[in-house]
């Protein structure tokens, strides 16, 4: 490119730039978008796209700053997409605001559970334990908070635990097969790992 035509392209530049500064107005926010956020504010929630339920709550959580909720469902979305990095953020966000909200508590077990292989590691179990503390209703959590002590071989700690959170469980509960799923996982590592080498 020849420096006579570099030149006109910066000035065609600064023109604009300008022109931007004297008839735009760069330090208010762009009405169209807040025209458009009002809009998915007013609709049905049921309607609205995954990027329009992103604006919709980024848009409840600048209006509500200090509630857990809608950055909890902000992480819900991007865990929903795959985003889990983010998704992590977002509960961390929530519970920021309130370190007892047990939704986010799982939530972000949960995904901590997934980054690390599906596999309860103490960080998921603390949550874990913690929401199930706060709500005894969450038998999940209370039972997974015990998988790292049984992996470790803590076995009459880990099943103190779960005789304490079975205690208001249906005896055919679904999460028992859960449980025993990874108690067999465990069981089976640990086989494996105690055999000799050949």
């Amino acid at each position: 490119m020849r420096r006579g035509t570099l030149i006109v392209l910066a000035c065609a530049v600064v023109a604009a730039g300008g022109l931007y500064l004297l008839k735009g107005r760069p330090l208010l926010a762009e009405q169209p978008y807040a025209e458009r956020e009002a809009e998915i504010a007013q609709r049905d929630a049921s309607e609205l796209n995954p990027s329009e339920m992103l604006a919709r709550l980024q848009l409840a959580a600048r209006q509500q700053p200090d509630s857990p909720e809608p950055q909890y469902f902000i992480g819900v979305l991007m865990r929903a997409q795959g985003r889990n990095e983010d998704a992590l953020r977002a509960f961390q966000s929530a519970l920021r605001r309130d370190d007892t909200h047990v939704p986010s508590l799982v939530a972000l077990a949960d995904v901590i559970m997934m980054r690390d292989g599906g596999i309860v590691t103490a960080p998921a179990a603390q949550l874990y334990a913690r929401a199930w503390r706060l709500d005894e209703s969450q038998h999940r959590a209370g039972l997974l908070s015990a998988l790292p002590a049984y992996e470790a071989g803590d076995v009459d700690a880990a099943e103190e635990h779960w005789a304490e959170v079975k205690q208001d469980m249906a005896p055919n509960d679904p999460l028992f097969g859960m449980l025993e799923a990874f108690k067999s996982r465990i069981d089976e590592e640990r086989a494996a790992e105690e055999t000799p080498a050949e």
